[in-house]
C-alpha cells in the first residue's frame, strides 16, 4: 500500500497508549487499629441481612390458589337480555339512526 490511508495505517493512525495505576496498599489517611464496636455492629447487621434473605416465604397450597379462579374450562355464563331490553336497544338504534339522517339532511340543505 504505497498511499497514507487514514483507515488502515497511514501517517495520521492514532497510537493508544496503556496507563497502569497502581492501586493503594492501604486506606487513604486511616492508620491505626479498627474500631471494633463499628466492625462488630457491621457484621451483625450483615448477619441480620443474609438470615432475611435465606428464610423462604411460605407459599399458599396449590389448591387454595386454584380455588379462588373460575375452571376455564367451563363454558362462559350466557348474557341473559330479556324481551324488553331488546326493544329498547332496537327503538335507541332506530333513534340513533334518525338522528343521524336529520343531521346530514341539515348539513346538505346549507352546502
Amino acid at each position: 500500500m504505497t498511499s497514507a490511508d487514514p483507515l488502515f495505517g497511514g501517517p495520521q493512525m492514532i497510537q493508544v497508549e496503556s496507563q497502569s495505576t497502581k492501586l493503594p496498599t492501604r486506606a487513604a489517611g486511616r492508620r491505626g487499629r479498627i474500631n471494633t464496636p463499628a466492625l462488630v455492629a457491621s457484621v451483625a447487621l450483615i448477619a441480620q441481612i443474609l438470615s432475611g434473605c435465606s428464610r423462604l416465604p411460605e407459599f399458599p397450597s396449590a389448591t387454595s390458589v386454584a380455588a379462588q379462579y373460575p375452571d376455564l374450562n367451563d363454558p362462559p355464563p350466557m348474557a341473559e337480555v330479556t324481551a324488553v331490553q331488546v326493544a329498547q336497544i332496537k327503538a335507541e338504534l332506530i333513534q340513533a339512526r334518525e338522528d343521524q339522517e336529520r343531521i346530514g339532511a341539515q348539513q346538505q340543505a346549507l352546502h
